[in-house]
């Protein structure tokens, strides 16, 4: 074909790419009609009819092989060969165990090679019904992906791809043709220097021909003799094993070499619609179910992993609240029941001191009622407390029925709130700048439990836990100017005048209306007592260790004008309480004996010490 035919031929070739390019984009941008996607709806729902036909002959085939190689091994499996070689593989049998089948067959009895025929055959039915239903499953893939393409809106994606093949199937003709033109035309001077060099290049070329010629039509020389010889027994070997071959070939095959070249193709063809479904399956892209089973697969393993996360968060052991670790109760390697504390922890934000009360006193306490703890062994030191939580659940012992209270101790802007209640339970106003100043009161952090109880109050017993830093009072610790004095500054406090010069309060410092009133009702000599005492409240407190008994006593009600009177004073008789006080003509007689009479008096609560006396005497009686 000349270089113009040629020329003319790629013209054509390209013209078809363009027009199969441009009708490729408008299939593309019309959609698929409806007869395309009936038609791929039924090419579906055959492949799927196939498929279950292609799958029922491999479960046939596979029961007859392995109903076949049952018999087989029953009937000769006491055969050591057999046993050991054949009997203990998995099914289907390979290229490899059906050479070693065949060989055992020989020279063995009609029935031995019968039955190991029959597992031969049905070993090459069943890879031949398998990779059947392989190429099945295959169909069925390329024809749902088909259905699902036709279905599927074109992508903007795919449809820039079609408008560059087009493009480029445009460009491809238009080289073409340009091409062709150029072939058409005159030839130019340096298409003419062209042809004259390749005219060159042939009579050289034919020049180097005919000396070659002469050369062998001349007398060979003794290399060119050897070279001849060597060739003619290379030859005559060839010829040798090429008859060899042939004759191999004629000679008819016995019946052992057809099955093995049978079972070799079928095993061949197997191989080959295993790589065809692979192929096409790699070529299709995932299908939608197979998109969908690999979502789930990461959703089951995500749900996974934060289940293992979860479980080793489990094993790390985390304190509930800062403090500092007092006990260590088990060891690298131990085995840890749910019940054991690992660790024991104190803290320094938190003192409980647990108290058993009885039933009597249970109904007239209430959460958020203030006291003052004392320790047996802390002398001279009172921690402000207030009642945390009251529990309702008894607890019977020797017919004696206790309840479990927990109060709390109190520090820094907490004691303010109770300030005024607390100095009222002292019964003297100097405690109140004591309490301002840092004097009188602890405060402190840790657990302690304690029971009894008493008219007005709760005696404690036993503590657990530790503090931490000591407490004192609401300006202890403040940084004074020098020539200030703290008396100065709880004068001005309690005055509302402005703070000395340099002085200033901390930011939550704030003191309640009421315990305000009482500090300006304060006298100068007691607001210099408290004032005089803050050096000593400022030093380091001793706080309670785990352990120790503490007393409690609750304020339950404050009242401003009471009349307190010894217990030892008050007297019932006949269901009336009185008290005995001087008559009023005692000084009248003038004869130094002293008369008295029974006052009647209504009572109110006790601490134990004093009775309070509601009506029937005035103070000073």
């Amino acid at each position: 074909m000349s270089e113009l035919a040629s020329a003319e031929q790629a013209v054509a070739n390209a013209l078809g790419q363009l027009s199969s390019a441009e009708e490729a984009l408008a299939a593309l941008i019309a959609g698929p009609g409806e007869t395309e996607i009936a038609a791929a709806r039924t090419d579906v729902t055959q492949a799927r009819a196939q498929l279950s036909g292609a799958i029922d002959r491999a479960d046939d085939s596979w029961h007859a092989l392995a109903d076949a190689f049952d018999e087989f091994c029953e009937q000769y499996d006491h055969l050591g060969d057999v046993a050991e070689g054949l009997c203990t593989v998995t099914l289907p049998l390979s290229d490899a165990q059906i050479r070693e089948l065949r060989d055992l067959a020989e020279d063995r009895s009609s029935n031995f090679q019968r039955y190991a025929s029959a597992v031969i055959n049905a070993n090459v039915a069943f890879v031949a019904d398998d990779a059947t239903r392989q190429s099945a499953v295959t169909a069925l893939s390329s024809a749902e992906q088909r259905l699902a393409d036709l279905l599927a809106p074109a992508s903007e994606e795919d449809r820039y791809q079609a408008e560059q093949s087009v493009e480029a199937a445009r460009a491809n003709h238009a080289s073409a043709v340009a091409r062709l033109e150029e072939l058409q035309a005159e030839p130019s001077a340096e298409d003419v220097r062209q042809a004259e060099l390749a005219v060159e290049a042939a009579r050289a070329s034919h020049t180097s021909a005919v000396a070659r010629l002469e050369e062998l039509q001349a007398e060979p020389s003794a290399e060119d003799v050897r070279q001849a010889e060597l060739a003619v027994e290379a030859a005559r070997a060839n010829h040798a094993a090429a008859a060899a071959r042939f004759e191999d070939l004629r000679a008819p095959a016995d019946e052992g070499e057809f099955d093995q070249a049978r079972a070799s193709l079928e095993s061949a063809r197997a191989s080959l619609a295993s790589a065809q479904a692979r192929y096409d399956e790699l070529n299709a892209g995932p299908t939608a179910n197979a998109i969908a089973q690999q979502e789930e697969n990461v959703r089951l393993s995500e749900i996974s992993l934060e289940e293992a996360r979860a479980a080793l968060a489990d094993f790390t052991v985390t304190a509930p609240f800062h403090g500092i670790v007092e006990a260590v109760n088990v060891q690298p390697g131990d085995h840890v029941a749910a019940s054991l504390a690992a660790f024991t922890l104190s803290t320094s934000d938190r003192i409980l001191i647990a108290l058993t009360v009885t039933e009597a006193d249970l109904l007239s306490l209430e959460v958020g009622q203030a006291g003052i703890a004392t320790f047996d062994a802390i002398d001279d030191v009172e921690y402000p407390v207030r009642i945390a939580s009251i529990s309702r659940v008894p607890n019977a012992a020797q017919g004696v029925v206790t309840y479990e209270v927990e109060a709390r101790l109190l520090a820094g802007p907490e004691i303010a709130e109770v300030a005024a209640e607390l100095a009222a339970l002292r019964g003297t106003g100097g405690d109140l700048a004591r309490l301002l100043a840092g004097a009188g009161f602890g405060a402190g952090a840790g657990e302690a439990s304690g029971g009894g109880a008493r008219e007005g109050g709760a005696a404690g017993g036993d503590a657990r836990g530790a503090g931490g830093l000591g407490g004192g009072g609401l300006l202890a610790g403040l940084d004074l100017p020098e020539g200030v004095t703290i008396q100065e500054v709880l004068q001005a406090v309690a005055n509302g005048e402005p703070l000395p010069e340099g002085v200033t309060l901390p930011e939550d410092f704030e003191i309640p209306p009421q315990m305000l009133e009482r500090l300006a009702n304060l006298t100068s000599n007691e607001l210099e007592q408290g004032a005089e005492t803050q050096q000593g409240a400022l030093a380091a407190r001793p706080l309670p260790a785990p352990g120790m008994s503490a007393s409690v006593t609750i304020l339950k009600e404050l009242r401003e004008q009471a009349v307190l009177v010894p217990v030892s004073a008050v007297r019932q008789l006949n269901g009336a309480w009185f008290v005995t006080v001087p008559g009023p003509a005692a000084d009248d007689a003038g004869d130094g004996v002293i008369s008295f009479e029974r006052v009647t008096v209504e009572v109110g609560e006790s601490d134990g010490t004093n009775v309070e006396i509601l009506s029937g005497i005035e103070a000073g009686a």
